[in-house]
C-alpha cells in the first residue's frame, strides 16, 4: 500500500485579492496537494483540493478553480445584520493528555470576537493530580471518569445563557463564538447550534485517511436547520436556497460534533445533560454528542448548524491512534443506539427500520462513507470499525453499571 503525500491546509478570503498559495514544507517529502477553504467575511463558502508544483499554487489558478468549483455560491456574503448577543460560557473537557494542544485551543478561546463570554477548563484526571494553571480560563476539577461528566460539570458552573462545548485538541476561529451567538439571537426557538470542523493539518497519512473514512461530520457550507417531523423523521431545511426534505432521525451525518456545539444552557440543563454513561474515558469511547442531539430533537426541539462556526481539528498522527479511533467511534456510534433505545424503547422500532439498509452502506463503495475513498486507503479500517459497532451495545451497559458504582 502506498501512504499518500502530505497535505497542505489553507483559510483564504475570497473577498480579498487572491495571492499566490505558498505550500512549500520545511521537511521532507514536499507537499502532494493543498486543501483550501475558501471564506468571505469568515462565511466558509466551500473547499477545494489542487496538486502542488512548484511548491506555489498561481492565484490566478486558485480564483479559477474555486470559481469553478464554488459556482453561485462564490457571491454569497455574509449576513448583515448584527444582533446582541447573549452571554456566553465556553467548556473545555479534558484529561491533559495532549497539554501542548490544550495551551493552543485555550489561547484561541481567549482571543475570541464576542463581547460577553467566559471559559472554563474541565480538569478530568483522578484525584490527587497537580493543579494546572490556564491563564485567561477558570479551571474546575471532575474527578468522575468521562467526558460527558466532565461536560456536565461545565453545566453545571456555567453562567452563560448559551454554553458551547469544544475540545482540547481544536483551535477555534476567531469568529466562532460569535457565528454561534448571532444564529441563536436570530432563531430564539433554537434549542442547540452546530458548526463546522475542518482539518488543521493533513500532514500525515493517518490524518488524510481520516478525511477519507467518513466517520467525521458531513462536511457541508450551507446553513441548516433540523426539527421534528414525524416519530422517526425530521425535516432538514437549507437557510440558503429554502429546500426542504425529510429525512430519517438516525440520518445524524450532518447534525455536528461533540468538538464544536452549543445549546441554551436552561435546555441542556432541564434535558438532563449529557449520557455519563456515553464518551471518551467510559468503556463507550463516545456516542454521547449525537445521543443529546437526536434526544432533543426527539423531543421536538429545533437544531442548527452553522458553517460560520468554525474549529480547525488536529487529527490523529499515526496509523495505530487512528485505528484506535475509528474503533472507538464503531464502538460509541451503537453504544449511543444503545442508550436512546433504552431511554424509549419506542427507537427500536425506528432502528429496525433503517439499520440494514446502514449496515449495506457500509459495504456499498458508492455509500456517501465510502465515496471518498482512494485506493490506498486501508481496508482494515472497515473491519475495526466494525468490531466496534458489534461491541458498542455491551459496552454501554457496563458503563451504565460503573456509572451506579459511582453514584453510590
Amino acid at each position: 500500500m502506498s501512504a499518500p503525500g502530505p497535505i497542505h491546509v489553507a483559510v483564504i478570503d475570497v473577498g480579498q485579492p487572491i495571492v499566490d498559495v505558498d505550500c512549500t514544507r520545511v521537511c521532507e517529502p514536499p507537499y502532494a496537494a493543498a486543501w483550501i477553504l475558501a471564506c468571505r467575511d469568515g462565511r466558509p463558502l466551500g473547499s477545494v483540493e489542487l496538486p502542488v508544483h512548484q511548491r506555489r499554487i498561481p492565484g490566478e489558478q486558485l480564483e479559477r478553480e474555486l470559481r469553478a468549483k464554488l459556482g453561485g455560491a462564490w457571491d454569497r456574503g455574509a449576513a448583515q445584520d448584527a444582533p446582541q448577543l447573549a452571554r456566553a460560557t465556553v467548556v473545555v473537557p479534558t484529561a491533559l493528555s495532549r497539554p501542548e494542544q490544550l495551551r493552543s485551543c485555550v489561547r484561541s478561546l481567549t482571543e475570541l470576537d464576542h463581547p460577553d463570554y467566559e471559559v472554563i477548563v474541565v480538569d478530568n484526571r483522578p484525584a490527587g493530580a497537580p493543579p494546572v494553571d490556564l491563564p485567561g480560563v477558570r479551571v474546575v476539577r471532575e474527578t468522575r471518569p468521562g467526558i460527558s461528566a466532565a461536560r456536565n460539570r461545565g453545566l453545571q458552573e456555567a453562567r452563560g445563557e448559551i454554553v458551547a462545548f469544544t475540545d482540547d485538541d481544536v483551535e477555534v476561529d476567531r469568529r466562532w463564538l460569535r457565528a454561534i451567538g448571532e444564529r441563536f439571537a436570530r432563531a430564539p426557538e433554537l434549542a442547540a447550534v452546530t458548526g463546522l470542523v475542518v482539518p488543521a493539518e493533513l500532514e500525515t497519512p493517518a490524518q488524510i485517511f481520516f478525511e477519507q473514512s467518513g466517520s467525521g461530520l458531513d462536511r457541508g457550507y450551507a446553513p441548516l436547520t433540523f426539527e421534528r417531523a414525524g416519530r422517526f423523521q425530521i425535516t432538514r431545511r437549507d437557510e440558503d436556497d429554502g429546500t426542504e426534505r425529510v429525512q430519517s432521525l438516525y440520518e445524524m451525518g450532518e447534525l455536528g460534533l461533540g468538538s464544536n456545539m452549543a445549546f441554551r444552557t436552561d435546555v441542556l440543563r432541564a434535558a438532563g445533560g449529557f449520557d455519563e454513561a456515553l464518551g471518551t474515558g467510559t468503556p463507550t469511547r463516545g456516542g454521547e454528542d449525537l445521543a443529546i442531539l437526536v434526544e432533543l430533537l426527539a423531543d421536538g426541539h429545533r437544531l442548527a448548524y452553522e458553517p460560520a462556526a468554525i474549529v480547525h481539528h488536529t487529527h490523529r498522527a499515526t496509523i495505530e491512534d487512528l485505528e484506535r479511533q475509528i474503533h472507538g467511534y464503531g464502538v460509541g456510534f451503537t453504544a449511543m443506539l444503545t442508550a436512546i433505545a433504552l431511554r424509549d424503547p419506542r427507537h427500536f422500532v425506528g432502528l429496525a427500520s433503517v439499520v440494514p439498509a446502514w449496515l449495506r452502506s457500509l459495504r456499498d463503495p458508492a455509500s456517501a462513507k465510502r465515496a471518498n475513498r482512494t485506493p490506498d486507503f486501508p481496508t482494515e479500517l472497515g473491519g475495526t470499525e466494525l468490531r466496534g459497532m458489534l461491541a458498542g451495545p455491551a459496552a454501554y451497559l457496563r458503563a451504565r453499571r460503573m456509572q451506579r458504582r459511582w453514584a453510590a
